[in-house]
């Protein structure tokens, strides 16, 4: 009698130390989804007004299913496929090179490089940067095409997407960009260069919205944000990371962005709230004037796209802010410049390509379109109806597939 209480003793303990497990496992899959930039309540709407049959983000949902299907039959990224070699010998170190610079005609093994701005070599096809580029929007379709649709397939190859370039020994990059941006005969990297991990913190909100999905375990989740801790070191602690975050043009701005973004996502939400708290004093006095022009931007041989472009990275790190109770979009300098005179000087020009008086020698129609995504935030952030009429009647048609849609809130 006394064997069978034991054992009866013993199995209670077990399941009620498995139910425990269980329950403990359960509560990390329910933990509370938070995202940096992306706004979850107006995901869920969307999600509701698409179950429902509104048309209105169709489109935006349709590509993006579209894009992630393609993502499921590509393959996988990694810095170890490049056939060129880093500097260090290592082929897991990230490696580009700078976009501008060509070999020089009159030597004959043409170094040093020398700068034409605005037109890219093509050479610089051959480095990292366009993988990290495909890996980054491969993971945001999935991401987005997981969460709206539930299909978990989609969730699944984004995590295969993940432990590849992030957690396989064989393929996974080191965490710095030590070689970014080199220009042959000159400089193995630049700090500047700085700027290739654009990519890497805009991963920060699917890889959050991924680690609800049960395509990661636990240990994986925690491998990813160990591997991104490490990168945040490099990122705020080494000369590269802290030249970049000095410098006075559209430079630091992504900085700011890149590096709130891996901050919220790694926990450091104390970070993420001081650099939003600093942009207006390292950043909005030093580059928007009184009538919102961006000077260190229109001195550029694509002036409309870097305005454009900085613009858009300002909307962004002010966007982290908002969760973290720290709202810089209503902020004037002393001559009178603000994020929103900035948008307001870009769209003088919609529809008025000849009359900019500053050179844009790319397609000026592109970047136009980028604007008006940047005019419908600014419709919901500004209770502005005049900029939601502005999207709707100019640009709604021409964007409507645009997944911007599906994540940041308009004015309805």
């Amino acid at each position: 009698m006394r064997s069978i209480n034991t054992v009866i003793c013993f199995l209670l303990v077990n399941a009620s130390i498995l139910c425990l497990l269980s329950c403990s496992q359960k509560s990390e899959d329910k933990k509370e989804l938070k995202l940096s930039g992306w706004d979850l309540t107006w995901m869920q709407q969307v999600k509701s007004s698409l179950q429902k049959g509104d048309n209105r983000y169709k489109p935006a949902f349709d590509q993006v299913v579209k894009e992630a299907n393609e993502a499921l039959e590509a393959g996988v990224y990694s810095v170890t496929y490049k056939k060129m070699l880093p500097p260090s010998g290592s082929k897991h170190d990230y490696m580009s090179m700078g976009p501008y610079w060509w070999p020089d005609p009159d030597k004959p093994d043409g170094l040093p490089y020398i700068r034409k701005d605005g037109e890219v070599n093509p050479e610089r096809d051959a480095t990292d940067s366009p993988q990290l580029g495909k890996l980054s929007n491969s993971l945001r379709s999935l991401a987005l095409a997981w969460y709206f649709s539930d299909n978990i397939a989609y969730a699944q190859k984004a995590a295969e997407l993940l432990r590849v370039w992030f957690l396989n020994e064989e393929t996974l990059m080191n965490p710095h960009l030590e070689f970014s941006q080199a220009i042959p005969g000159r400089t193995p990297g630049r700090f500047i260069g700085v700027i290739d991990g654009s990519a890497l913190g805009r991963m920060a909100d699917p890889i959050l919205l991924l680690e609800n999905s049960g395509a990661m375990t636990l240990e994986e989740q925690a491998g990813i944000r160990s591997w991104f801790t490490r990168y945040f070191r490099w990122l705020t602690e080494s000369e590269h990371g802290k030249n970049e975050d000095a410098y006075h043009n559209n430079h630091s701005v992504a900085y700011d962005v890149q590096s709130a973004s891996i901050a919220f996502l790694i926990g450091d939400t104390d970070f993420a709230a001081r650099k939003v708290r600093e942009l207006p004093g390292r950043r909005i006095d030093l580059m928007i004037e009184e009538d919102g022009s961006q000077p260190g931007e229109l001195i550029r041989t694509r002036a409309f796209s870097y305005s454009v472009g900085n613009l858009g990275n300002f909307f962004n790190v002010a966007q982290i802010g908002l969760p973290l109770d720290v709202n810089v979009f209503a902020y004037k300098n002393v001559k009178g410049g603000s994020l929103q005179k900035g948008l307001d000087f870009l769209t003088g020009y919609i529809g008025k390509e000849s009359e900019w008086p500053h050179q844009q020698i790319s397609k000026w129609s592109d970047v136009e379109n980028n604007l008006g995504l940047l005019v419908r935030r600014a419709g919901y952030i500004y209770k502005n109806p005049d900029y939601q009429k502005l999207w709707d009647d100019t640009f709604y048609e021409r964007e409507q597939n645009n997944w911007n849609l599906l994540v940041y809130p308009e004015l309805l």
